[in-house]
């Protein structure tokens, strides 16, 4: 049975793209748009896994991954961040901030289904 995964991208394309790459194996997805958004929808959904953008309105993937490490609920759910951001400085903000994996865009469907089988 496929795991709940929320995917979190101010981008619509990218969001539908990761979803339908990420549903096709069996995963159960949901959406969000921003980190505010993200967290009212974990509120009421548990997940397994959650995949976040970087640079996004209102709560950036750095400050979501901070307020999930910081919750008892959700400290332990492995965060991927997909980001065009390569750099050396954004890698050590993502890992202080808590993020599990780091990928950076374009990114191809294999390797973010392998690195989601491995968290999952």
């Amino acid at each position: 049975m496929g795991k709940r995964i929320l995917v979190v991208d101010d981008c619509d394309t990218t969001r539908k793209l990761l979803s339908y790459i990420i549903r096709d194996r069996g995963h159960v997805i949901l959406g969000a748009s921003n980190g505010i958004e993200a967290l009212e929808v974990l509120a009421s959904n548990p997940v397994d896994l959650v995949i976040t953008d970087l640079n996004m309105p209102q709560m950036d993937g750095f400050e979501l991954s901070r307020n999930l490490r910081g919750s008892e609920a959700y400290m332990n759910i492995p965060i991927v961040m997909v980001t065009t951001e390569a750099g050396e400085i954004d890698r050590k903000m993502g890992i202080d901030a808590g993020v599990t994996t780091f990928l950076t865009k374009p990114i191809s469907p294999q390797k973010l289904l392998y690195e989601i089988e491995k968290l999952l």
